[in-house]
Formats: structure tokens, sequence, C-alpha cells
């Protein structure tokens, strides 16, 4: 039976509001200068939902926003890119979240306002939506406690939906790295974390060996690694696809733009390259510009630049 959607993103949405080209992060006391400034849709799982839907998938969010004007933005930006909003719900207590990120071009800093972000439940997900959805994606795990308090049950009605579920726990501010996450693998499909929360979740050093220590519980598990590219461990296979040489500007939705390009390429059944140069091709150019720049991103412009990578490997 055909499915009314392709994604089921759920997870946390809020404003980013970025300042870009500092030379250093601030001391305590001191002051930086920002070369620019801009406010953007944020969250993990938010961008992930939009740069999907740019990409010509079919995608509904379940997510909540503050009965404020940041919420009507987001919501804004949500319905401008495609994404279905019927499941973003007002909160009427608290206000929207909001991320102050500090970036330049090697590295980015985040200091996050909660609000609604850490309002998300499991329960918010209805069981006709997941009966009408392929595949389940949750990002930012460890900022969303009240999420993970049902998580474990929301991923088995995914999966005797029979949906796939892919799994971007984003950083650990409590810096535990655990909130049980090792037995949420053992359910998840895809797990897209990036080099840093690869070694801190296994606590093993060496990436790649962090990698295949996680492949132990997800099916397969992809990693992030900025400027050196990616690699993506299944069972004992590991696979290493380089970066694009591109003009960065800011890195900020990088990771949520490779994980839209990699599920995209993964749901269509290609194989772990080519997903993986689909998935850094997305994310090369979200690092053009500052913030969520989804305007860029089109499966055009994905395919030609993962086309590249491949015309570059056979010589042609």
């Amino acid at each position: 039976m055909e499915k009314r959607y392709d994604i089921l993103a759920v997870g946390d949405v809020n404003i980013d509001l970025i300042f870009s080209g500092i030379s250093h992060l601030p001391q305590f006391g001191a002051e930086v200068i920002a070369e620019g400034v801009s406010q953007h849709l944020g969250g993990c799982t938010a961008n992930f939902a939009v740069f999907c839907a740019r990409l010509g998938e079919r995608v509904a969010f379940v997510s909540h926003v503050g009965r404020d004007q940041a919420g009507e933005f987001l919501l804004g930006e949500l319905q401008r890119h495609g994404v279905v909003t019927e499941y973003v719900t007002y909160d009427e207590k608290l206000p929207t979240g909001i991320t102050v990120s500090l970036s330049r071009q090697e590295d980015r800093a985040f200091v996050t306002y909660l609000g609604t972000i850490d309002s998300v439940r499991a329960e918010d997900v209805p069981d006709e939506l997941l009966a009408d959805s392929r595949h389940l994606h949750i990002g930012s795990y460890f900022i969303q406690s009240r999420l993970r308090e049902g998580i474990g049950r929301l991923l088995e009605r995914a999966k005797r939906a029979g949906l796939t579920i892919s799994l971007d726990t984003g950083y650990d501010p409590a810096q535990k790295w655990d909130a049980g996450i090792g037995e949420i693998l053992k359910q998840v499909d895809v797990f897209l974390p990036n080099e840093l929360e690869a070694i801190n979740i296994s606590g093993v050093e060496d990436v790649e060996k962090a990698a295949l220590a996680l492949a132990r519980a997800a099916s397969v598990v992809v990693v992030k690694l900025g400027g050196k590219g990616c690699l993506a461990v299944r069972g004992e296979e590991v696979v290493r696809v380089p970066a694009f040489s591109v003009d960065v500007v800011d890195t900020t939705c990088c990771g949520d733009a490779f994980n839209a390009g990699f599920l995209r390429s993964w749901l269509r059944g290609k194989d772990i390259e080519h997903c993986l140069k689909e998935g850094n091709a997305a994310g090369a150019i979200v690092a053009g510009s500052p913030g969520n720049s989804a305007d860029r991103l089109s499966v055009e412009a994905v395919e030609s630049l993962a086309g590249t990578a491949q015309a570059a490997q056979t010589g042609r």
C-alpha cells in the first residue's frame, strides 16, 4: 500500500541566530566581532526535515513551538519548504527554543535555550501517522529528555508498523554520552553521529574502531568527519568517502544536510558508497552560506556534485 509520507521526522525545532565569521570564541569579560549575523529555522530534526523536502521527499514533522512570533516564523519556514506541519503543535506554556551559533569556517559552538525543544513526547506521534510513513528519523536525542522517556516504545511501534529508523543524537550537553543509547541503537537501522559523538558514545578513541563497535548494535553506522569526509560501517565492512573541496562559510547545518542526502539515497536502495557521496554533496552545498540555506539544495545540485566524485573515481 502506498504510504503518504516517505519520512516522518520527530524532534526539535528552534530559532538559529548565527554569528558568522568570528576569529575565536569569546572569553568571559571579553568581546569578539562577527562578520555577519542572520536568523534561520534551526534544530537538528527540523533542518533534516526541510532538507529532505527540498530533495523531493514527502515529509511530515512532529514537534512543538511556542505561541509566539518565533513559533510563527518557524511554521512559515517549514511550510515554505514543503514540510507537512499538521503535527507541529503549540505549547501554551513554553516559549519557542533558540540557539545562538558562533561560527567560523573550521567549526562552530552553540548556546541553547531549550524552551519548547524539550517538550516533545513519544505520545505526540499517533499510530495512524506511523502507519502512513515509510521511515522514522529522530534527531537531537540527548537534549530531548521528555522524548527519551518513551522513545523505546515509539521505536517498537514504528517497527511494528514496518518503518525503518534513523537516529542522530547530536551533542550531549551533560557529557555523559549514555541516556540509554546502547539499548536504543539495537532498534536503529541507520545511526548518524559525527566523529566526536561516535567516539564519546562508544568510548573508543579511534573513529573507525568506534564505528565498528557501534555497528554491533545499529545495522548501519555512518560517521560524519567534517573536512575529512565520512565513513560507514555495516557489519565488518568499512567504506570511506572524502569530502568535497568547497568554500566553507558556515558548518552549522551541514550534518543535517548530510543526513538528508544520505537517507534519500539509502531509501532508494543505493549502495553505501553512493549514499555517502550524496550525503557529502548535500553537506557541501549547504556549507556555502550561513545557517539553514535550504534554498541552495535540490536533487539536481546534489546529484551533479556527487556525480563529479563518481567521474573522478572512474577517470571520466
